[in-house]
């Protein structure tokens, strides 16, 4: 019966042996497997490539900003009107896009003297609108447009009478004017003298491809 069962337990441990129980991780000297290679590296989308230009910004508002009239003093202007500097501009002068309204600056009966804020126009070239009002036949006005950095030069100046209001029916009527300043990309001024006006009012155009 002893040799029964030791026979019985040799067959069980060569049974366990031969069916593998041992797991292969937990073999000793087992050779280990190579390590999985990592995934590459994702490509950059556009690599090499010209990045695209973006679109230009839509105009968020279309209502021009208000600039409103300082104390003369606030750019040292003396009371008697000096000389005024006329600038021509060329004949030739062509402007292909639109332009729309970036600020405007008006006042009722206008004293003497009047100076606007200061403004920064951040286009190449800009204009001007200007409606002023008679009150009567004595009526005359002088605008001068200064950089705020180069105070003494005037970047644009213009001057008119009596006679230049037109006249009609026994009165006189109001003065529409527009000119184009080429330059930009600083900041700017008015300076206005007048006399005997019942309104006055300047309007900055901007051309419209060049809004922020």
């Amino acid at each position: 019966m002893q040799r029964r069962l030791i026979l019985l337990f040799v067959l069980l441990a060569a049974a366990a042996v031969a069916g593998g129980c041992t797991a292969p991780e937990d073999t000793p000297g087992a050779p280990t497997p190579p390590p999985a290679p990592a995934p590459a590296e994702a490509q950059i989308v556009g690599a090499g490539l010209p990045a695209p230009t973006p679109a230009a910004p839509a105009r968020a508002d279309t209502v021009p900003r208000s600039v409103g009239f300082v104390d003369p003093r606030t750019y040292h202007i003396p009371a008697p009107t000096p000389a005024i500097t006329m600038v021509g501009q060329p004949d030739d002068l062509r402007v292909s896009e639109r332009l729309v309204g970036y600020a405007t600056a008006s006042s009722d009966r206008p004293p003497g003297v009047l100076a606007t804020e200061t403004y920064h126009i951040p286009f190449p070239y800009w204009a001007v609108n200007v409606t002023a009002v008679p009150m009567n036949e004595h009526a005359w006005l002088a605008i001068e447009i200064y950089e705020k950095g180069d105070p003494n030069r005037v970047v644009h100046a213009v001057r008119y009478s009596r006679q230049d209001f037109p006249y009609s029916e026994g009165k006189f009527g109001e003065k529409k004017e527009g000119f184009t300043i080429l330059e930009g990309y600083r900041d700017y001024y008015f300076i206005t003298r007048s006399g005997a006006l019942k309104s006055l009012e300047i309007s900055v155009l901007v051309p419209e491809k060049y809004l922020v």
